[in-house]
């Protein structure tokens, strides 16, 4: 199996934690009554989120760098 390279790696984890950040969104839609949701949602998703932007920033900037259009 072949390594891939670190752009497309970086935006493979991007999307991963950016399906994780949605399943948490869905459970404090789903169970709106328990606050223990919500709060893990706070903690742990807007950070989930934040971690999968800067990862995916970074992966568009070295793919463009890549290409030599930047």
């Amino acid at each position: 199996m072949t390594a891939l390279p670190p752009r497309i790696r970086m935006l493979q984890i991007a999307i991963v934690l950016t399906a994780i950040f949605n399943i948490l969104a869905l459970l404090v839609l789903v169970w709106r009554d328990t606050p223990i949701a919500f709060a893990v949602f706070m903690f742990v998703g807007e950070t989930l989120f934040v971690v999968a932007l800067v990862m995916l920033l970074a992966a568009m900037l070295a793919d463009l760098r890549s290409q030599k259009i930047l």
